[in-house]
């Protein structure tokens, strides 16, 4: 079965995005009636995509089980299922061809779930070899661009949201 790339990120996170689809296509032949008019997004917020009722939760389920799926993941598979839910499989690779997508041969289960063992590994791997993300991030963003909080002082929340609503705006 052909897919396409959905994350634009590779390694471990594309193959979760990949193992989540998969698996949400497996459950779509077996409910064929399923509604994704369960699922709720809001606009131009990516990230959060929330299912309501038992047959949302069942899917969600289904597809993050060995999976630890960021908002973005989540949401971006869930779109994709519904499109392929409501147009087909073959229109869904026609439609990202149009968009210059690249189809390519999913990988199976065990391939991604693979896929994803080592990416966790090489990762644990890093961060016990020392590696600082924090460190990393900050030789590459200037200290006057960070915004701080202290999730336990309000004004502080209150002055952060300011300051990214001033920088919105600008």
């Amino acid at each position: 079965m052909k897919t396409i790339d959905i994350s634009g990120m590779g390694g471990g996170y594309e193959a979760g995005c990949q193992l989540m689809l998969l698996r949400g296509l497996k459950y779509l032949k077996e409910h064929p009636d399923f509604d994704f008019s369960v699922y709720k997004s809001f606009k131009n917020i990516y990230g959060i995509c929330e299912g309501e009722g038992d047959k949302a939760k069942e899917l969600d389920e289904v597809i993050t089980k060995g999976v630890e799926p960021s908002g973005a993941m989540h949401q971006a598979v869930i779109s994709h299922l519904a499109y392929i839910h409501k147009h087909g499989h073959d229109a869904w690779i026609a439609e990202a061809k149009n968009h210059h997508r690249k189809p390519y041969e999913m990988p199976s289960e065990e391939e991604l779930e693979n896929q994803i063992l080592i990416a966790h590994i090489e990762w644990q791997l890093k961060l016990d070899g020392g590696y600082n993300p924090l460190a990393e991030l900050f030789k590459r963003v200037p200290m006057e661009d960070v915004i701080t909080v202290d999730p336990n002082d309000p004004e502080s929340i209150k002055r952060a949201a300011e300051e990214i609503a001033r920088r919105i705006s600008n």
